[in-house]
């Protein structure tokens, strides 16, 4: 799925009708709607540091109700 800058990728993912899994409703707090950044880059946000490990976060992996691209990325829904 490719993410625009500037929208949040679970909104994105919603828009793009392969929606990502946010039962928390998008705070960060269950960590349960990882993706993997295949293109681009995402930064690294502090709940992606408290749900995933450091070997994830090296991998690209990131939450999507976090993740806010500053350029254009193409992602993975994990």
């Amino acid at each position: 799925m490719i993410c625009k800058p500037g929208k949040q990728v679970s909104a994105a993912s919603r828009e793009s009708g392969c929606s990502v899994t946010t039962p928390c409703g998008g705070h960060g707090n269950c960590g349960k709607c990882k993706i993997k950044v295949i293109k681009g880059n995402l930064p690294v946000m502090t709940m992606d540091r408290v749900h995933l490990t450091e070997e994830e976060i090296k991998a690209g992996v990131r939450l999507a109700c976090q993740a806010m691209p500053k350029e254009t990325v193409v992602i993975e829904i994990l």
